[in-house]
């Protein structure tokens, strides 16, 4: 020991005399502004260094004079739980038994199995499509509920947030994006300070309930919602500098939101929509109900569908706590899904030739019976699909994938621009509730009768409709 510590003396000495003590100092410093400038606002990362303490009093409690900074990848299950295994087994024949089964048992902790089922799948599916913090161009999937039970359904969400490989509860007076601050310990002039949505960066931002955003919130957030960036203007006086600064960052999560469908509206109907469009969007404003891209609406059949289903969900857990309310569902646990959920979200997925032309087809089809849909709607369309394919555990996109991301997708449009000439019920992707064997195939009848109607919705006004598909 005393040998090593005499030539590490030894060393020290002979850089001091040759001035290379002074030269490596330099280096660190570089090298630790070098590190800083590789960081991402919001990300993960594995720092190597030195703990040092600051003065107290300070927002900053502590700092770490870094030598080494390294991507901090999240490593993900190799595979499922045995009850997720044996279902994926035994419904291999359909391409949509699996995510139908997965979607109508989840969240019985908090709704009962059947209520809010195309919800809980387009939940299921935005959390699969979520991304790690180093990968490459991303389709984002946000999802804006529009509801009259904004109690149950936020605690759906709320539940389904503990699922997320990254997830922030945003509250509705904190900062959403960036704030600033005057840097009075480092070398800089300005702390930039992560708000909810970079903390979530590769998962979930929940927003809550819209209604009681405020407008500069509102047009901050769908001003983030279309560019996907966020801009900090840092004023060049304020903070010692000679020139103002105008930096950009990229948001990399998935943001959810509700609103209560039976409050007013705060403005007045475009002139586009139609009858059900004032009263269902509530007080959002249009221009951020279309950067949301999919809207869900929970529908409440005469009025109080859901309570009924959810007093009998709170009784039974009043009268026998801990006891499994839905033995059948329980099966599946929380932890089963949260393996589910990260196995599926690092499965890799490439797009067939026939459901890349049905994507296209439709997206030219809706475009010209509409023109108000939006260019970026076919991002939405792949998002889906892809999502849909890795719920289901698989590599490649079908068909059958398409078909639920135009059911979902088409019934968005329609809530926000009106019906077009392809006509699909509000609870297309759940027709009717899901409590045996033979119900799973019925479904699964209706799913493939929509799949021959959006064909022919795309053979009849997708221009070119031939490069698309064929006429049987």
């Amino acid at each position: 020991m005393e040998d090593i510590l005499s030539l590490k003396e030894s060393i020290v000495t002979y850089l001091d005399r040759s001035g290379g003590l002074r030269k490596l100092v330099e280096a660190c410093q570089s090298l630790k502004d070098e590190l800083c400038n590789t960081m991402k606002l919001g990300h993960l990362y594995r720092v190597v260094g030195i703990p040092a303490r600051v003065h107290q009093g300070s927002d900053i409690t502590w700092t770490i004079e870094a030598c080494s900074v390294q991507n901090l990848v999240p490593e993900n299950p190799s595979c499922i739980s045995n009850n997720f295994q044996a279902l994926h087994a035994a419904s291999a024949g359909s391409p949509w038994m699996f995510s139908a089964i997965v979607a109508n048992s989840f969240g019985s902790p908090v709704v009962p199995p059947g209520l809010y089922s195309t919800l809980k799948l387009v939940l299921l599916l935005s959390l699969v499509q979520t991304k790690d913090e180093i990968s490459d161009a991303h389709n984002h999937l946000d999802v804006l509920t529009l509801t009259s039970d904004t109690l149950n359904v936020e605690r759906l969400m709320t539940y389904s947030l503990g699922l997320a490989a990254r997830s922030i509860r945003h509250p509705v007076t904190g900062e959403l994006f960036t704030s600033l601050s005057k840097d009075e310990h480092g070398a800089g002039t300005a702390n930039i300070h992560a708000g909810s949505a970079f903390l979530a960066a590769g998962g979930v931002c929940l927003l809550g309930d819209l209604t009681f955003y405020k407008k500069d919130r509102i047009d901050i957030l769908q001003s983030a919602l279309d560019s996907r960036t966020v801009s900090v203007f840092i004023p060049g006086k304020k903070y010692g500098e000679d020139v103002d600064q105008l930096l950009s960052f990229p948001v990399n999560c998935n943001f959810w939101a509700l609103a209560d469908a039976l409050a007013p509206s705060k403005k007045t109907n475009r002139s586009d929509s139609v009858l059900l469009a004032s009263m269902e969007m509530g007080p959002v404003p249009p221009q951020v109900v279309d950067a949301f891209g999919l809207v869900i609406q929970c529908r409440e059949q005469g009025g109080n569908h859901s309570l009924l289903p959810m007093t009998v969900h709170t009784l039974k857990q009043a009268i026998l706590p801990g006891t499994p309310v839905y033995p059948a569902c329980m099966q599946f646990t929380t932890q089963d899904y949260k393996e589910l959920l990260a196995y599926a979200r690092s499965l890799k997925v490439d797009m067939s030739p026939e459901a890349e032309k049905m994507i296209h087809g439709y997206y030219m089809a809706s475009r010209r019976v509409r023109t108000s849909v939006s260019v970026t709607s076919i991002k939405l369309l792949i998002a889906l699909a892809q999502a849909h394919t890795k719920l289901n555990l698989r590599s490649l996109v079908l068909e059958e994938d398409v078909v639920i991301a135009v059911l979902l997708c088409e019934n968005s449009i329609s809530l926000r621009h009106g019906a077009s000439a392809l006509v699909i019920p509000p609870d297309a992707v759940f027709p009717c509730d899901l409590c045996d064997l033979e119900s799973l195939r019925r479904r699964d009848l209706a799913l493939e009768e929509f799949h021959q109607q959006i064909l022919q919705f795309v053979y009849n006004y997708a221009p070119g409709a031939a490069t698309y598909i064929g006429e049987e």
